[in-house]
């Protein structure tokens, strides 16, 4: 079980990790709020089988949870919005950097 969570927590700090790469967002700085989202993308894509964004509800129908796979549509009007996403995972590029 253990070799499985690592598995899985490399495969998501990857996707995470290249989605920034390729998007006008970053991570958050915080070390700790990167590893806490983590964990729980990772206990979520073990539960249900995708990385469902630990701070929405699943409601358990496919279609409408396929919404809340990391990176979440939501986001990026948070980010807009609020400077970050509502888990805190990504965060926007300051004006100037």
């Amino acid at each position: 079980m253990d070799d499985n969570k690592e598995q899985e927590e490399a495969k998501i700090r990857k996707m995470i990790t290249d989605y920034v790469a390729h998007s006008p967002y970053k991570l958050n700085p915080d070390a700790k709020i990167v590893d806490r989202v983590v964990k729980g993308l990772v206990m979520r894509k073990i539960k249900f089988g995708y990385a469902y964004c630990p701070c929405r509800l699943v409601m358990g129908d496919l279609e409408k949870d396929k919404k809340i796979v990391c990176p979440c549509v939501y986001h990026a009007e948070e980010i807009e919005r609020e400077g970050e996403c509502h888990c805190q995972l990504f965060v926007g590029n300051k004006k100037g950097e």
